[in-house]
């Protein structure tokens, strides 16, 4: 992997640095006025000259895109070693916690009732009477966001020290796709923190991988609103423009990381990522972007080589003239070569598209929110490692985080205790008034929790609504598999169907046809939502794709059978939907096929009605509003 560039680079500043020295050795012996000092000045630029030397020489054994000058190389890696070394140490911080999470947590609310005891918050609700996580859990009341609304509203219009000491720039508005969108205070260095303890998991994890490989980020930028006082109301994700200097670490570069429209956004994405053949890895937010990132290559992989052969951005992309201007000057000129070798494999089909185009590529860093990872890894990104790496949310950043890419099956994620201030609710529990909690030290392997988290921004014992399954022990650090939302349960009389029994029921529905068909998506209403209905059921919404070459559905593949094969599934595995099919108070579900692209349109339906952004953007497994149920019937096939 030798670079003659790097090893030219190497061999000038060392240069440099024997020719200072010899400088300074001549002023010493001439004894000019101050000669001390001017030895000093130059002792100094001797040894940066001979340090730059030595990063020359290590970036010459490094993978690095061809298009980087020596000078860019050199910021490349500057950026990325600081950036390393406060991932590295925050990676340190957390596996600490590991054997002793207890402690951890112990101290971790210490420390956060010693910043944020004498805010307003903190006088009101006596946080300065906590000593422990026992009296924690007797004196602060368990809490939903409503709790926080009214002092969320005075930090956003500018008061200070009202729920924390701590910085607040940002305001992270949740999805709000299983619920109202919540505001969760935040600073963004903090989640910019989170993503380099990333990059060093991910060295760490995949040592084959260069320092100096590139990371693609698919992005698409969401609006920043402002509050009252102009602190930014936005999704975790969202770059704001003073962040850009940072972007450098990923494709593509600057402006391209401003860009909101996810097709300008995946055509930029795409532009930079293919003219650097060197290309390590990919972080995308959730599973689902892998597969429409690909499909938008298939449609567009021809504009796409034509810009990269010419160095050119088609001119119907919709871009600011300030953003085309930038992005234009990072891609330089044309570089037809590697255009014709994009050319060959996209017309090779997608099949294992992905390694073809970045050979030396070794993971897809993300979240398997749809639980697609090891049919991705049997299609378009056959050879590369899908990492479903932490387990986050808005209200803390990360929840967990996965130390096993390498293993199949459902994600298992070790609680970060050295962040986060954990507690369960057994899921028996969830629905009474006060239900009893449980601390790291104290949960069960095989038992389903409801999670309650506190962080140091002054959300304190609160019920987000996830609930997760202990699957063991990391050390001892629970390791926890996630398996639904709360809000996401099936409940028309008293039954509660989570969403782990629908999906094992509609993928055992589709069983009979697994060699013809595949689930694209899925989602689920309760008749409540459907106009006319006159009896209480569930309402399946499905689209699938056929993997004849007509793309005809296979025979006796249709809505009645569908709808009884689901049936099947959940009344065999759960016990109170049996009870209520059995008094006639449930009637059976009923199943609809919907046409292709049903559920993009009901994604651009809930962005432009809801404050959820691309980057954070989750499928709804349940529709919750009458008018996603009405988008869906009308997008059935019958």
């Amino acid at each position: 992997m030798g670079n003659a560039k790097y090893m030219f680079g190497s061999f000038l500043f060392a240069t440099i640095a024997v020719g200072l020295c010899y400088f300074a050795v001549t002023v010493t012996s001439l004894e000019w006025p101050l000669y001390h000092i001017v030895t000093l000045v130059i002792g100094f630029f001797a040894v940066v000259s001979l340090l730059t030397s030595a990063t020359c020489l290590f970036i010459s054994t490094q993978r690095i895109a061809k298009y980087h000058s020596i000078f860019s190389a050199l910021r490349l890696f500057v950026i990325k070693y600081h950036r390393l070394h406060l991932g590295s140490r925050r990676l340190h911080e957390m596996r600490a916690s590991f054997e002793k999470p207890r402690e951890a947590q112990e101290k971790l609310l210490r420390d956060i009732i010693k910043k944020n005891k004498n805010t307003d918050y903190g006088r009101r609700f006596k946080l300065g009477e906590i000593s422990s996580l026992n009296d924690f859990r007797e004196k602060h009341p368990l809490c939903d966001y409503e709790h926080y609304e009214d002092y969320v509203s005075r930090v956003g219009k500018g008061e200070e020290n009202v729920m924390t000491t701590e910085r607040v720039t940002r305001l992270v508005a949740t999805s709000g796709t299983t619920g109202k969108s919540k505001l969760i205070p935040q600073d963004e260095y903090f989640v910019e923190n989170m993503f380099a303890a990333l990059e060093a998991l991910r060295i760490q994890l995949f040592p084959e991988l260069s320092l100096m490989q590139s990371t693609l980020k698919v992005h698409a930028n969401g609006a920043i609103k402002r509050s009252q006082c102009g602190i930014p109301i936005c999704a975790a994700t969202v770059v704001d423009t003073f962040m850009v200097q940072d972007a450098g670490v990923y494709i593509p570069p600057g402006k391209g990381q401003l860009i909101n429209s996810i097709s300008e956004a995946f055509y930029i994405d795409l532009l930079f990522a293919l003219r650097d053949k060197e290309l390590g890895s990919i972080h995308v937010i959730f599973t689902p972007t892998i597969v429409d990132l690909v499909r938008f290559l298939e449609d567009n992989w021809r504009d796409l080589v034509r810009d990269l052969a010419e160095g050119s951005i088609k001119a119907d992309l919709n871009l600011s003239p300030e953003a085309r201007a930038s992005l234009l000057s990072s891609l330089g000129s044309g570089d037809p070569q590697r255009a014709a070798e994009v050319q060959t494999e996209c017309e090779r089909g997608s099949d294992g598209i992905m390694k073809r185009l970045w050979p030396n590529m070794k993971v897809i860093s993300t979240i398997d929110n749809a639980g697609i990872r090891m049919s991705l890894k049997k299609s378009v990104a056959k050879g590369i490692e899908i990492h479903s790496v932490w387990y986050v949310s808005s209200e803390a950043c990360p929840i967990g985080m996965n130390f096993w890419p390498f293993d199949d099956g459902v994600p298992e994620y070790v609680l970060d205790t050295s962040t986060v201030i954990h507690e369960f609710i057994k899921e028996d529990d969830m629905d009474k008034p006060n239900p009893p909690t449980f601390f790291i030290d104290e949960v069960e392997v095989g038992q389903k929790y409801e999670l309650v988290l506190s962080q140091q921004y002054g959300i304190y014992r609160f019920r987000f609504g996830d609930v997760v399954e202990v699957s063991g022990f990391h050390q001892n650090c629970p390791k926890v598999q996630v398996l639904y939302r709360k809000a996401t349960l099936l409940n028309l009389v008293a039954e509660k169907v989570d969403q782990l029994v629908v999906k094992k029921a509609v993928v055992s529905a589709l069983n009979k046809w697994r060699e013809q068909v595949s689930l694209v998506y899925y989602c689920v209403a309760e008749s409540i939502l459907i106009p006319g209905s006159k009896s209480l059921h569930y309402v399946f919404f499905l689209e699938l794709e056929s993997m004849s070459s007509d793309k005809n559905l296979p025979n006796g593949l249709n809505d009645d059978v569908l709808g009884q094969e689901i049936e099947k599934g959940i009344y065999d595995r759960h016990s109170f939907y049996q009870n209520y099919r059995g008094t006639g108070q449930i009637t059976a579900a009923k199943a609809h096929i919907t046409r292709p692209g049903a559920f993009s349109e009901l994604r651009e339906y809930i962005l432009s009605h809801t404050a959820a952004t691309r980057s954070q953007f989750k499928m709804p497994v349940k529709l919750r509003a009458e008018e996603y149920a009405e988008l869906m019937l009308q997008n059935s096939l019958n």
